[in-house]
């Protein structure tokens, strides 16, 4: 009840949490309205992550404006449900930007130590955090509450590190990955450039709500602080959604190449009609390579000419509902320049 009697007194700190309040639960329900009709697959890291912090964006200032106003009477119950609430809003946002690693990363090393930091951070900062704060708000020791709020303040700074260094590999890892699709077209530098510079712009407004964050933590606007922290995170998994769509969209534009009938032979399942309607240049996906980096080489004759496709940029989604993105290079060879060149069976027999 003292917390309701103080926010009764000071009316513009309770309509600045009202507001952000509000636009947590605005996100909250506009995300899961894409995810579900985005994600055809309602499984995997990436879905589940993103579905679970964004539920906890909802539920943790639902949590707090009932113990806040007295409706939930039992502190112990009231702050256990805050806590878990933030813990399923906090880690599951650093599985997020791990998730989407994979798109533009294929070294298992480096993503198998991006994923023990998030375990480290969630068995030794996480959880003490949640028994911390949960002890100290629920018992109001005068000794245990000054420690919680340092150590409140030690995670904010552990887990804005954690997710900063994420989106910054993950700047490092897309740049290169696209500037290797530019090579095979001349005519994407542009896109890649737009790509580029919309993931930065990004990247830069989350670490800047991260830092409005941290600033927050360390100022006495408890109620505000405890308000706003769900709307950024609520900001910065939209955000994440739109930069995940934006890459897929610009991978997939370099995934597939046109040619100019709607058949091709490949060595693996002999001629085949193109996977899209037949159109004045028709798309035929290629075979691609696998996450961990298993080679894929198809052998196309098209026109008289040979396609050997030994790597593409492409989008494959498999069986835990990840996407991969492998990278593919088209060589033509000229008949006439080849000797006796090696034809499937079939091929060049009249």
């Amino acid at each position: 009840m003292a917390g309701f009697d103080e926010l009764k007194k000071d009316l513009p700190v309770a309509m600045t949490m009202a507001a952000f309040i509000g636009i947590s639960w605005y996100i909250c329900v506009e995300l899961n309205i894409r995810l579900f009709l985005t994600f055809r697959r309602r499984w995997g890291l990436y879905f589940w992550s993103c579905l679970l912090c964004s539920w906890g964006v909802m539920i943790q200032p639902l949590c707090m404006i009932l113990a806040d106003f007295g409706i939930l009477r039992n502190l112990w119950v009231a702050f256990v449900l805050i806590y878990l609430s933030w813990w399923i809003m906090v880690v599951p946002q650093s599985l997020v930007l791990y998730s989407r690693l994979h798109l533009v990363m294929n070294d298992p090393r480096r993503l198998r130590w991006v994923l023990y930091m998030i375990i480290f951070t969630t068995i030794f900062i996480s959880i003490p955090t949640m028994v911390l704060g949960t002890i100290a708000q629920g018992s109001q020791s005068p000794t245990i509450v000054p420690v919680n709020l340092i150590w409140d303040r030690i995670q904010v700074s552990i887990f804005f590190l954690q997710e900063t260094l994420i989106s910054l590999l993950y700047i490092f890892m897309t740049r290169s990955h696209l500037l290797s699709t530019s090579i095979f077209d001349h005519n994407d530098d542009k896109s890649v450039r737009e790509v580029m510079r919309h993931l930065i712009y990004t990247n830069l407004l989350v670490v800047f709500l991260d830092i409005s964050l941290l600033g927050m933590s360390y100022s006495p606007f408890f109620y505000v602080q405890a308000a706003y922290k769900p709307c950024v995170y609520g900001v910065k998994l939209r955000v994440e959604f739109a930069i995940l769509n934006r890459l897929i969209a610009s991978v997939q534009r370099s995934s597939h190449l046109s040619f100019s009938k709607g058949h091709s032979y490949s060595q693996r399942s002999g001629w085949k009609k193109s996977w899209r309607s037949a159109k004045p240049d028709d798309d035929v996906r290629l075979e691609t390579f696998s996450r961990r980096g298993r080679r894929s080489d198809d052998h196309i004759i098209q026109g008289g000419t040979e396609h050997f496709l030994t790597s593409a940029i492409s989008l494959e989604d498999d069986a835990n509902g990840r996407y991969g993105i492998v990278q593919t290079t088209e060589i033509s060879v000229v008949p006439s320049t080849i000797e006796k060149a090696a034809q499937p069976p079939g091929i060049g027999k009249s």
